[in-house]
């Protein structure tokens, strides 16, 4: 997903044709998405079961997503078992390739297969999904942001006519090539008041690395008097907004939604 949807857009499989007619694959239904560590993703493919057993000594795994292939170097992992078929794996986010960011999030095509030492398909799961619809992908949200997003050195110094709000937003870009960002879009509260809401230009996040992106306004007292009073009280300070990502589709927003750490 762009960055904190750069992370998200990664699921499943593809090969060339080896064997003379390749089972179809199974209908995928579901994914699930567990964060390993920020640089590694588990990934659960949910079908119906088979309408006979799979046969045994898949020796290889294939993946696509939206017609970009990524490499998969675990072991086969499949499970048959109370009518539903489960292909777990793992992505290196680092073998992650950049045609990801032109697929469509809210239908990307997927597939997995699973390969035979004589190099045919053995096992297929295949289907469209919406990355934002909770009913084809479970994401965790909160471990995305977790691993990816991070807020510090926040504070609020009230002056004689304006607010001091200085913070640091970091961005860990995963993979390994750079992804600009368009703009920054940022509202931070406390309570009900509003402490900061600022945009600012592009910037680029560079591979494998935390970019921090600063967040500096001095905001007029009479704006800001509310908002700086809940925060200096201690109530609880959020930070929404998006980073808008280029795309070779074009713009795409990121949502942000954390708690802002005192």
């Amino acid at each position: 997903m762009p960055l904190i949807s750069a992370v998200v857009l990664v699921a499943a499989g593809a090969g060339a044709a080896r064997a003379a007619t390749p089972p179809g694959p199974l209908r995928l239904t579901h994914v699930t998405l567990a964060v390993r560590t920020r640089d590694v993703l588990g990934v659960t493919l949910h079908a119906p079961a088979p309408p006979a057993a799979p046969a045994s000594g898949m020796t290889a795994q294939h993946l696509e997503f939206g017609g970009a292939r990524i490499a998969l170097t675990g072991a086969v992992d499949v499970t048959v078992g109370g009518g539903e078929t489960r292909a777990d794996f793992e992505i290196r986010l680092a073998d992650v390739p950049d045609g990801v960011l032109a697929v469509d999030p809210n239908r990307a095509p997927v597939l997995w297969e699973g390969i035979g030492g004589d190099g045919a398909v053995v096992l297929a799961i295949a289907g469209t999904v919406d990355l934002g619809d909770p009913g084809d992908v479970d994401v965790p949200v909160k471990d995305l942001y977790r691993a990816y997003v991070s807020v510090s050195d926040f504070s609020a110094v009230p002056g004689l006519a304006a607010v001091s709000v200085h913070g640091l937003l970091g961005l860990y870009n995963p993979f390994p090539f750079e992804v600009a960002a368009t703009r920054l879009q940022v509202k931070v509260t406390a309570g009900a008041n509003t402490v900061l809401a600022m945009e600012r230009g592009g910037f680029r996040l560079r591979p494998r690395q935390r970019s921090d992106v600063l967040l500096d306004q001095d905001v007029p007292l009479a704006d800001a008097a509310g908002g700086v009073a809940a925060f200096l009280k201690g109530e609880p300070a959020v930070l929404e907004g998006a980073v808008i990502l280029r795309t070779p589709r074009g713009d795409r927003p990121i949502p942000l939604r954390m708690s802002v750490a005192r």
